[in-house]
């Protein structure tokens, strides 16, 4: 089966490095998979050697139309089965190219199905879109749901995968006195909570830090928040890191603040290397299938300043309980392992390919 996998590759987030996670487990079982870059081509991720890469992304070839074209003369090269699409936009291009060069068409949502872009023209295009787009892929329940029957007759649920190294699996640290967060310095991740929320119990824990690993447009912004509030000494904004794993492990606490996520795969991994976690009750849902509240994490809501700082210092001051959450959550490395969701990837895209 010849498979097209596109992305748009902007950075380490976690939407790339699932769709590239995806390419190279269907090529190791015998799929021809081609990796389409649409945009922005800053790889963050190993791609298997028999994965083939195509980059379309020219920042002298600029626009939607331009985009579409030289992407639709690659689809028609390669004749494909199969576009397997995590990006709205690859997904109503490719179901834009005949039938006969494109073969199906799948989407897999990855964030939130009711945000407001949809409201305008992007939600009519969506609506014809989805006619026409062969499988659904959702990461929630919530996700699947915000859709019609036709939809939801079409799709599965499948979550995404986390894999730890095992050396990480079998270490045991000593919690050092940091709470850390990872993801990019956007909006949508919401790390203005997260250091406002830390800054109403700062002097009520005076040995803790807070450590937010990530890159993006908002580290000025972010930075002047911690400057107006005199945490320069407690708080730090740090660089995205291939060690990511090794800088957190240690820690006393992982918090995510975003307003809304697909399935999130920072909570997946801190949760996996058996971090005391908290998360908001982000849209449409994923972090809530993971955690169940006070048994493997904390749930609180979003954007809530109070609760996540009590939730804080909840975990803190009962570190026992916040360790017996930790060994509950190291069971989603199991329940969520590359080998069961790779399955059902393989056996929809057999299903789907087929019809």
């Amino acid at each position: 089966m010849k498979i097209i996998c596109v992305g748009y590759f902007h950075g380490a987030g976690g939407a790339e490095k699932q769709i590239i996670k995806l390419a190279n487990e269907l090529s190791m079982r015998g799929q021809i998979v081609t990796v389409i870059a649409l945009s922005e081509c800053k790889i963050q991720y190993e791609i298997n050697r028999q994965v083939n890469l195509v980059n379309l992304s020219d920042k002298k070839v600029d626009g939607i139309f331009a985009r579409f074209r030289k992407f639709k003369r690659v689809v028609k090269e390669m004749k494909p089965d199969l576009i397997i699409n995590y990006w709205f936009q690859s997904a109503y291009f490719s179901i834009a190219i005949p039938k006969k060069y494109r073969g199906k068409v799948i989407y897999s949502e990855r964030g939130d199905p009711g945000d407001k872009e949809y409201r305008g023209v992007l939600g009519i295009i969506r609506k014809i879109a989805f006619g026409k787009i062969d499988g659904f892929v959702f990461q929630s329940k919530g996700a699947r749901d915000y859709f019609n029957k036709k939809v939801i007759k079409k799709s599965v649920i499948i979550s995404n995968s986390v894999s730890i190294p095992m050396e990480f699996l079998t270490k045991s640290s000593i919690r050092e006195k940091r709470i850390v967060s990872v993801g990019r310095l956007h909006r949508q991740k919401n790390q203005k909570l997260l250091i406002s929320s830390f800054a109403k119990i700062a002097n009520d824990v005076p040995e803790y830090v807070l450590e937010i690993y990530g890159d993006g447009e908002l580290r000025g912004e972010l930075q002047e928040q911690i400057n107006g509030l005199g945490l320069n000494d407690r708080i730090t904004l740090k660089p995205t890191c291939r060690d990511l794993f090794d800088k957190i492990q240690s820690a006393s606490l992982f918090v995510l603040t975003s307003d809304y996520e697909g399935m999130p795969n920072a909570l997946m991994e801190a949760m996996a290397l058996g971090l005391p976690c908290i998360s908001t009750d982000c849209k449409p849902g994923g972090a809530r299938e993971l955690i169940e509240n006070k048994i493997n994490g904390i749930i609180v809501p979003t954007n809530d300043e109070m609760s996540l700082a009590e939730s804080i210092k909840y975990m803190i001051f009962n570190p026992e309980i916040a360790e017996q959450m930790a060994t509950s959550a190291k069971e989603i490395a199991t329940n969520h392992s590359d080998q069961s969701v790779f399955d059902a990837w393989e056996n929809f895209c057999k299903t789907i390919a087929e019809k």
